[in-house]
């Protein structure tokens, strides 16, 4: 009979502190999505061929680094940054000249 006892009373206990260590709900992180992907993560450029082996706006060469590049008259034009590329669209001509 007293053996009856202690295992209901250690069955007991053992509920008891079972019931108070129950992890707690995990909480729900929410993330947002960037509103813009950085180009040079977003686009690979190692096996794109450009007609020019410079950057036409600053003359910095394409195999130092592209982040941008930019298709004009059906060729493709590799540029260092978003800038250089925006420089060059505004008067594309006078770029190709200096080539």
């Amino acid at each position: 009979m007293y053996k009856k006892l202690i295992i209901a009373i250690v069955a007991v206990q053992l509920m008891i502190s079972c019931s108070e260590n129950k992890p707690q709900k995990e909480s729900l992180v929410v993330m947002q999505k960037p509103d813009s992907i950085p180009v040079a993560t977003a686009i690979s450029f190692k096996d794109v061929v450009f007609d020019s082996p410079d950057d036409l706006t600053c003359g910095m060469p394409v195999t130092a680094g592209v982040t941008d590049s930019a298709h004009y008259k059906g060729k493709v034009y590799g540029f260092c940054a978003k800038e250089c590329k925006d420089e060059f669209k505004k008067n594309p001509e006078a770029y190709l000249v200096k080539k």
